[in-house]
């Protein structure tokens, strides 16, 4: 019970963050409109606050070598939505960008922070914490959406609107840091270094295992991308789905997602890590392999959804994998395959957008059943 108040604070972090994220994600129609923008130059303006994450999460892992990462948690949480509300504000593409840029690095600052903290309390605990934490991240989204929407309801301002839902966040943020506890991964590498040990807070080249755990992120979060960016286009244009159900197909996704994310630390202790990376992910293949290989829209639902389920606990288990692994700090090593993973989410889709050109959109959908089959087959060697 005394880490009971740690993991709570620790999920309010998470749960900060996916309603940041989700604020923006559900206001850049109004973003677009408002500086009447196209959909490409937003798009642009997005590889800025994409930079801003992929600079900050190397950085937060070697500041992790040498502070607790409760206190780099603390210090993002209260980053992330003050500048969560800029981009709502600028008044030119140019700030845009520059807006979107800082939110990247509040973003992979506390992104970081927050996995290492949540693998520090999982350990303190010993029992799976992890996927219940990134539960509260896609809850947290979900809800910034529905107050979005509710605003848009309610005629309100969307900038004001923002404001108050980013002020609770701030105030969530605030409440939660001093409940976050003592436990932390802080140089926490093969020697026990609890201070860094020599060469602590310098850059680290990802190790063997870091690399592996992060290589299997990188599948994931790219196969993830491409179902999020796709799958409505293909059972709207490939399979002649209705538009209301071609909507459904990336919510059978989500909700898969966050359903066996609820779930996954009650499957965790039941099955162990490695059957429920393994026996999700390959759930995941075969269900995207038989969304492609029918072609009907029915089937190919069903697909997501157990595609969802099947992915939904593969990166928190390889986070947790990153913190237990013996050949590099668990700051740096979960650093790495956050930083990795997110060169998935934005390399997945516009590659396979490639692929899709080129030969035919359920060919380079076939491409994540691949992925995630792959990560089945490399599930032993997340052990560390």
């Amino acid at each position: 019970m005394a880490l009971r108040r740690p993991r709570v604070a620790t999920g309010a972090m998470f749960l900060v963050s996916g309603a940041v994220i989700g604020t923006w994600a559900a206001n850049v129609p109004y973003v677009r409109d408002r500086l009447d923008i196209s959909t490409t130059t937003i798009g642009f303006c997005l590889l800025a606050m994409a930079c801003g994450s992929l600079i900050a999460m190397p950085l937060a892992g070697r500041e992790l070598q040498r502070r607790p990462s409760a206190q780099l948690t603390r210090l993002g949480a209260v980053l992330v939505p003050l500048a969560g509300i800029a981009p709502l504000l600028a008044p030119s593409v140019g700030a845009l960008a520059g807006a979107l840029f800082l939110l990247g690095v509040a973003v992979g600052i506390l992104d970081v922070s927050m996995n290492a903290h949540g693998v520090a309390v999982e350990r303190a605990s010993a029992r799976p914490v992890m996927s219940s934490l990134h539960a509260s991240w896609s809850v947290g989204g979900l809800a910034a959406a529905g107050c979005v929407a509710l605003g848009h309801l309610l005629d309100a301002d969307p900038r004001a609107a923002a404001a108050v839902v980013l002020a609770l966040l701030l105030a969530v943020g605030l409440a939660a840091g001093p409940h976050l506890g003592t436990v932390s991964v802080a140089g926490a590498g093969r020697r026990g270094d609890e201070g860094g040990g020599a060469g602590g807070g310098r850059f680290a080249l990802p190790s063997r295992g870091a690399l592996v755990i992060g290589a299997m992120v990188f599948a994931l979060f790219m196969a993830e991308g491409a179902v999020t960016d796709w799958s409505a286009l293909y059972l709207d244009r490939d399979l002649g789905a209705a538009a209301t159900l071609a909507a459904v197909g990336y919510g059978a996704f989500a909700g898969g997602m966050a359903l066996g994310r609820i779930l996954g630390d009650r499957l965790n202790r039941a099955l162990g890590a490695r059957r429920l990376l393994a026996g999700g992910s390959a759930l995941a293949a075969a269900a995207l392999a038989a969304t492609v290989a029918t072609g009907l829209p029915a089937v190919a639902l069903a697909g997501l959804l157990l595609a969802g389920l099947g992915v939904a606990n593969g990166v928190p288990l390889l986070f947790s994998a990153a913190g237990r692994i013996r050949d590099m700090a668990p700051g740096p090593a979960i650093a790495a395959a956050s930083t990795m993973g997110y060169l998935g989410l934005l390399a997945g889709p516009p590659l396979l957008g490639f692929v899709a050109d080129a030969t035919s959109l359920p060919l380079a959908l076939a491409i994540t059943a691949l992925l995630t089959g792959a990560v089945a087959l490399l599930a032993r060697r997340a052990e560390g």
